[in-house]
């Protein structure tokens, strides 16, 4: 039903007063401003300065100003000056701003990290 619509060039925007408990699956960009509590699968990712993770990323890009408590699997990394991760952090490419603070591993990986499938994009409806 939905998988003929085009992906957005902008962003999903999660709110800093927005708290989710529970996995997120999209295919496309997500600005997090607020609170995830879960796992976190989409195609980019960038956690704004005041933007939490609990919960393992999968992602092809993730930038983090805020913080992460969790893995983070993706192609390519941005941690700038704010971001605290604790976690390891699995990635093809990353950049370190002077500042940032990282309690975990770093591990230089060229396996591509899965995308996120069309089919766990999707809604269905049930019926009434």
């Amino acid at each position: 039903m939905f998988s003929n619509k085009k992906k957005s060039p902008f962003p999903s925007i999660i709110s800093s007063d927005v708290e989710i408990t529970g996995q997120i699956n999209n295919a496309g960009t997500i600005q997090l401003e607020g609170c995830v509590n879960g796992e976190v699968n989409v195609q980019s990712l960038t956690i704004g300065s005041d933007g939490r993770v609990e919960g393992d990323i999968n992602a092809q890009e993730v930038i983090v100003k805020g913080s992460v408590k969790g893995t983070i699997k993706a192609k390519k990394v941005v941690l700038e000056q704010s971001a605290t991760v604790v976690g390891d952090i699995f990635h093809d490419t990353i950049s370190i701003q002077e500042g940032a603070s990282i309690q975990g591993s770093m591990t230089q990986t060229t396996k591509p990290v899965a995308p996120v499938s069309e089919k766990e994009n999707k809604i269905e409806k049930k019926p009434a």
